[in-house]
């Protein structure tokens, strides 16, 4: 892996309540304090990514060149390249690509813990979403306020 670029400050404040949030789910964190040591900072390059990131689930932020949300996503998919995967799907887009592949300039990526459930995963997502507000993309999980990415990741799955 290629060595890690440092979190802007800029974004480092926009992304603290976030990690507040969901730290308890991060892959490395281990602790409530809503440290950004697990979070994964590149080039909003596919191959980038692929160098620096090596997790099957995430919460990913697309930011523009002055450090503005552009975009929250997340996946969770079989092998270490999911979330360079998905950014790919991203960019060839039919409509949507071009503009995507020049407006995002870097990736903010929060990986998350094996094992997590696909709930969790699209809890943190739309938690993510409501409280950067991102300017590009609509259709992000609702969450109940009630319910934190933590309350939901480790639940057993009920047999019916």
């Amino acid at each position: 892996m290629s060595a890690r670029l440092a979190l802007p400050p800029e974004i480092g404040r926009q992304l603290q309540r976030v990690l507040r949030l969901v730290s308890p789910v991060l892959d490395g964190a281990g602790s409530g304090s809503g440290r950004t040591s697990s979070v994964v900072v590149c080039p909003a390059r596919p191959a980038e990514v692929r160098r620096r990131v090596a997790a099957c689930c995430a919460v990913y932020v697309a930011w523009d060149n002055r450090y503005g949300c552009r975009y929250v996503g997340s996946v969770c998919r079989q092998g270490r390249d999911a979330v360079a995967d998905r950014l790919g799907e991203h960019y060839t887009h039919p409509t949507a690509g071009t503009a995507r592949r020049t407006s995002w300039c870097l990736l903010t990526v929060l990986p998350l813990v094996d094992g997590i459930r696909l709930e969790a995963v699209r809890n943190a997502e739309g938690w993510t979403a409501r409280l950067l507000n991102p300017v590009d993309g609509s259709a992000h999980p609702r969450v109940d306020l009630t319910q934190t990415p933590a309350s939901l990741a480790f639940v057993p799955h009920q047999v019916r």
